[in-house]
């Protein structure tokens, strides 16, 4: 039986009507009751069948509600397995009055199977059984969770036999070993039976005070890692093994999970290739270049002919007060090898390793790099020799100092690059701010560079380049800093300045500069540079350096557009754009008074009734010379600003005034109203929106949508709902429009009082080919159902899209594929032919 109310019981008392009516309510409360609960209810009546079957069964099996119990329910949604023993267990309930509950799995109308949890009771008169009445439970998550986590403990287990590092379990409390691995009865040669009931001491695997220090040293976490002990396995025999520990539970006892890793072998290993490294590192120092032998008692040192001739010391003589004997050492060097020797005798793997510079008797720079190892008698005591080699590193260092400076300076003009501008750029930036100055930052680009290198070629163009690089060099102070970032750019620092007036001075020196003729070869070249500016901090006083460079920029790309051969500063621009909005904003308002704006209406069709449910209000510029404009063309103009509330209210009484007319016209139907961000989060705005609807009596609050977007929300959440709170107890409806493109999470918008989400046009119009796309339909449609809203899809452009969202479940729909949006008047217009018979009635 469906979800319609049950026949009354035959009784032609004076009261049946009344306790009929008492039957249905309670039915009917019944129904709301397992829709809300996710609980089919369902009852069997001796001799009359199923007498009960709410639509929450229905939807369980994959059912439409209402849909009529099938005689062959059993057959057709029970899977086999289970079909026996529901229909024995039925029967023991209508004959014997037992109570019985049973897990099983239906076969759903898509195909998929299903865990339910069915249950029943007898109801019983006069002694005897009445019915069975019974639940329909959907425990197919919990049932599938159930698996999953015997399935984990299958897999854990097998992983913790199968992996190759040993392993164990041991109890806290008393230490007694409760599982180990194969891995570990390998290492120790005990098999896990004879671990049972015994601890590792009691098995005598640790010494007592060697396992209580590594107990001791588990931190507060309940973590060991990597602690080096000695472990005797069965036989007596000594091995290191390196042990991690963490606290767990294990079957409800707090335990130690432990694992060992022997590293006996490794070592030996190390300790052997130590010795051999040691051995071959000072051999082959020694066949490089210079060897030396350092009395530390002493301070003498002697060395062969190559490492005299390298220190700049004469042949055949020595020994040596060392380190003052090299030749052109400073003071710096002799504290800094005196500190490297006192560092390597404390720490011996801690090596000495140091260069100095060298002036030969002819006056040559070199560098020389100085390795070398204390020697003990035996290994121990105080280190009384230093033996070692030094290796000349000069062509080493000037190849790095090479590479330095490619790395900091254009190859080209030798200026600083964009890496070493960085860092002179900082230093700037941070002496401005201490010193109270002014910091110049300057964007200069040459006029016409281009042309020079297109008829003159490249070489000239390198040659232009070079002579700019010399002369900004030759006209900028000691202290100021130019930087070549690529092609004809140029980047200026001024640091110093003491007003605006004293930059624009100096830029007016260069371009006087800059504009001379340049004779490159035979060739006469002239050209101008144009130059946008910016001062730090005066302009921007928290700008980094990434922005002021971009300001400098900015202001530049004017100077071009000006006419080049000048400068701009970035405060022109920066007006000039204030200047260009509130322009575009004081025209909009300036519309606005003249009523330039209209509102055109997008129906929403039900598609499975071909109804009519409402329009949303989309507003139309109609320009006086430009014609019909869309939102797109003026909207981003009014983002934030204060006439993006006036726009909102425009838009909202309009809103009203056309409901009144459709009312009046015999089509009472809804409209969706846009609200922005700004005037959703504005302190009194359901007060406005109830004090506007009061000069509408005739206008009903039910036909008023008002349509936010999942942004405007997310400041100051509280708020927002509340107002959104106060006009849906009025009788309003809100939708979430745009759904899915914001970033919102679910907890937000479970905060939010809703009544509908529609499905952004961006995820329409792939659907059919994207799965991408038609997931995110799918999850939408899915989440409204989740939060028992309407789902209205939006975009929908043609009969493919509009049939299947119909499919998915979003029957309510507008789109191109059903109307454009339409003035009031061609919208009642289309109506009409479009179900005519739906105003037919008011009319």
């Amino acid at each position: 039986m469906s979800d319609a109310p049950l026949p009354p019981p035959a009784d032609d008392g004076p009261d049946a009507p009344a306790r009929g009516g008492r039957r249905q309510a309670l039915l009917a409360l019944l129904q709301q009751a397992g829709r809300m609960a996710g609980l089919g209810v369902w009852e069997i009546t001796t001799g009359r069948g199923v007498t009960l079957w709410t639509d929450t069964c229905n939807t369980l099996l994959g059912l439409a509600p209402g849909s009529p119990v099938d005689a062959g329910l059993i057959d057709t949604h029970v899977a086999p397995p289970w079909r026996a023993e529901l229909r024995a267990r039925l029967l023991s309930g209508l004959r014997a009055g037992a109570s019985w509950s049973m897990p099983l799995q239906i076969l759903r109308a898509d195909g998929r199977l299903l865990w339910v949890l069915v249950a029943a009771e007898p109801a019983l008169e006069n002694g005897r059984v009445r019915c069975l009445r019974g639940i329909l439970q959907d425990i197919d998550e919990a049932r599938r969770r159930e698996e999953q986590l015997r399935e984990s403990e299958r897999h854990l287990s097998h992983i913790f036999r199968m992996v190759p590092l040993p392993m164990g379990i041991s109890r806290r409390s008393d230490n007694k070993y409760l599982l180990v691995n194969p891995a570990w009865e390998a290492m120790t040669g005990i098999h896990q039976e004879e671990t049972s009931g015994l601890s590792a001491i009691e098995m005598g695997l640790y010494d007592p005070e060697d396992r209580a220090r590594m107990i001791a040293a588990i931190d507060a976490k309940g973590q060991l890692d990597n602690h080096e002990i000695k472990l005797y396995i069965r036989g007596g025999q000594q091995r290191t093994v390196v042990q991690s520990i963490r606290e767990l539970d294990y079957h409800g006892e707090p335990c130690w999970l432990f694992s060992a890793h022997d590293v006996t072998e490794r070592i030996r290993n190390e300790k052997r290739i130590r010795e051999r490294e040691e051995l071959l590192s000072l051999t082959v120092s020694a066949a490089a270049l210079g060897l030396w032998d350092w009395d530390l008692v002493s301070g003498q040192i002697t060395g062969d002919e190559r490492w005299r001739a390298m220190h700049g010391l004469a042949p055949g003589r020595g020994p040596w007060a060392w380190p003052a004997c090299s030749s052109g050492i400073t003071e710096a060097d002799l504290q800094a090898i005196e500190q490297a020797a006192q560092a390597h005798g404390e720490h011996p793997t801690q090596p000495f390793d140091q260069t100095w510079r060298v002036v030969l008797g002819s006056g040559a720079v070199r560098w020389i790099r100085n390795l070398g190892k204390i020697v003990r008698p035996d290994g121990q005591g105080p280190g009384l020799r230093m033996l070692g080699v030094s290796l000349d590193v000069t062509q080493q260092l000037e190849q790095q100092e090479q590479l330095r400076h490619l790395a900091h300076y254009d190859v080209l003009t030798q200026l600083p690059n964009r890496l070493k501008l960085a860092q002179h750029l900082q230093e700037e930036m941070a002496l401005a701010r201490r010193s109270g100055s002014l910091l110049g930052v300057v964007y200069l680009d040459l006029d016409r560079f281009k042309p020079v290198n297109d008829t003159l070629g490249h070489d000239v163009g390198d040659q232009l380049l070079v002579g700019v690089a010399r002369r900004l060099g030759a006209a900028l102070r000691s202290g100021d800093r130019t930087a070549r970032l690529g092609g004809d750019e140029f980047i200026i620092l001024l640091p110093g300045l003491n007003s605006r007036g004293d930059c624009e001075r100096k830029l007016r020196q260069l371009m006087q500069r800059l504009c001379r003729p340049y004779m490159l070869g035979v060739h006469q070249v002239r050209v101008t540079a144009s130059m946008g500016y910016t001062l730090y901090p005066l302009d921007t006083p928290d700008a980094d350096a990434d922005t002021l460079l971009r300001h400098a920029d900015q202001a530049m790309y004017q100077a071009k557009q000006a006419g080049r051969n000048r400068f701009c500063s970035f405060d022109a621009l920066h007006a000039r754009d204030q200047q260009e909005q509130q322009a575009r904003l004081q025209h909009l308002e300036q519309a606005l008074q003249r009523r330039e704006f209209a509102l055109y209406l997008q129906p929403k069709v039900h598609v499975g009734t071909r109804q009519i449910v409402g329009a949303e209000c989309l507003i139309r510029w109609n320009h006086p010379q430009d014609g019909v404009l869309s939102p797109a063309a003026f909207l981003p103009a009014l983002a934030g600003s204060a006439l993006e509330i006036a726009f909102d209210r425009w838009v909202f009484d309009e809103a009203l005034r056309c409901i009144g007319r459709l009312q009046a016209a015999g089509w009472p139907l809804a409209l969706s109203v846009n609200i922005s961000a700004q005037y959703l989060q504005h302190e009194g705005f359901a007060q406005w929106v109830l004090q506007c609807l009061e000069r509408y009596p005739q206008v009903d609050a039910s036909l008023i949508e008002l349509e936010i977007i999942e942004s405007a929300a997310l400041y100051n959440i509280e708020h927002v709902s509340a107002e959104l709170t106060r006009l849906r107890a009025k009788g309003m409806r809100v939708a979430l429009d745009d759904f899915g493109t914001g970033y919102s999470s679910l907890t937000y918008l479970r905060r939010l009082p809703m009544d509908a989400l529609k499905i952004d046009q961006s995820f329409i119009r792939d659907m059919l080919s994207d799965p991408d796309d038609m997931t995110i339909v799918q999850s939408i449609i899915g989440l409204a159902q989740a939060f028992h809203c309407e789902v209205i899809g939006e975009g929908v452009e043609t009969a493919e899209q509009a049939c299947e969202l119909q499919r998915l479940g979003c029957a309510l729909q507008q789109g191109y594929h059903w109307a454009r949006p339409m003035p009031l008047d061609a919208f009642l217009e289309w109506a009409r032919q479009y179900a005519p018979a739906q105003g037919q009635g008011a009319r």
